[in-house]
């Protein structure tokens, strides 16, 4: 039979349940539990405390966009492996770019869609950009997050 890896919420509601034995010694004995399982979580009582003051309070639109950059950021990584945009100089492709940009074009301003739209048409056709248009859409690419090694 294996046994289940408890979370760590999962793990203080446990050991705050024992706080309310009617015995001193398990009382003290689950406080002590309780320090131990906020520090292997990395913070303390104090840490607890300051997260319970701020149960069901929102975040920032700055925060959350952060938050969501990050994410999109991560998945856009898992979803295409570390070299998905690299040729075999070692620098991301202009194709592999210009659909990348596509694809993440609703996060920048709406002045920039008709050009990333124009340059992954260019894909299709093996267009290439001109020098003005490589730069502004590398400028985009590594606006969008994008990481040229």
């Amino acid at each position: 039979m294996s046994a289940e890896r408890k979370t760590l919420e999962q793990r203080i509601a446990m050991v705050i349940r024992l706080l309310a034995s009617d015995k001193d010694g398990e009382i003290i004995a689950a406080v002590n539990a309780l320090k131990r399982t906020l520090a292997s979580a990395g913070t303390d009582l104090n840490g607890l405390a300051h997260g319970v003051e701020n149960l069901g309070k929102g975040i920032s639109n700055e925060e959350r966009k952060k938050i969501w950059d990050t994410a999109v950021q991560h998945t856009e990584n898992r979803l295409h492996g570390a070299d998905e945009f690299i040729d075999s100089s070692g620098k991301p492709t202009w194709e592999a770019v210009a659909l990348f940009c596509q694809r993440n074009k609703q996060r920048l301003e709406t002045r920039h869609h008709q050009f990333i739209d124009d340059m992954a048409s260019r894909t299709v056709w093996g267009h290439e950009p001109t020098e003005k248009q490589h730069k502004y859409l590398f400028a985009l690419f590594l606006k969008l997050g994008g990481k040229i090694i």
